[in-house]
């Protein structure tokens, strides 16, 4: 019986070493890897109504703004004034140049749905993402270059909403006919972005009209 308890017991203990080592070196980086911080650098897009805090109007917009969020614990929130001067002491230049990266990076993940009529021809592209800094996209340099070769470098954007953007071809455009559609998913979103419509082109970004009844 010793014998046999013996064996038994050294047996369990092979057992168990043998599932420590495969733990340890299941996962080589678990010890050393970093947690994923939370966003700091959040330009977000959103209407003039809801903005607070540490905000600015985009260019030429009467009701869109561009406003300085980072990633709270339930979603983003907006820098407070004395908050934002304590975390950005270059002012807001500092926090855009930082915001406009974080959209750049987001940017490169995202691959345009192309939508098209009866006769095959695009007649505009979506970017959608769970990601709140979808809608900023719009305004980091990269932007136009990813539709340079399928709608043309002169565009106009709609951004009902955070996580989605429309983009039509200036010329011969058909964006009038989506503004029903682009009125009801900006009055449905939990978080509107913007109700007005933006040109990029070679030279920059700005605001363009408003698919806004009335």
């Amino acid at each position: 019986m010793i014998g046999c308890r013996y064996r038994l017991g050294f047996i369990v203990f092979l057992y168990l070493a043998a599932a420590g080592v495969t733990a340890g070196i299941s996962n080589p980086q678990e010890d050393v890897r970093k947690p994923q911080q939370p966003e700091k650098h959040l330009l977000l897009i959103q209407p003039r109504n809801l903005s607070a805090g540490v905000y600015v109007l985009m260019p030429g917009a009467r009701d869109t703004t561009y406003s300085a969020a980072y990633q709270g614990r339930i979603g983003p929130r907006n820098y407070q004034r004395a908050e934002f001067r304590k975390a950005f002491p270059g002012g807001w230049r500092q926090f855009v140049k930082r915001g406009k990266k974080a959209a750049s990076d987001h940017l490169k993940t995202l691959k345009p749905k192309y939508i098209r009529n009866s006769k095959k021809i695009i007649e505009y592209a979506v970017l959608e993402s769970e990601n709140p800094l979808t809608a900023t996209t719009i305004v980091v340099d990269e932007f136009r270059d990813l539709f340079k070769e399928t709608i043309g470098d002169e565009l106009l954007i709609v951004i009902p909403n955070r996580y989605a953007v429309y983009v039509f071809p200036k010329l011969a455009s058909t964006i009038g006919d989506y503004q029903q559609k682009f009125m009801q998913l900006f009055r449905d979103a939990v978080y509107p972005a913007s109700s007005e419509i933006f040109e990029v082109n070679r030279q920059g970004l700005r605001t363009f009209g408003s698919f806004k009844e009335g």
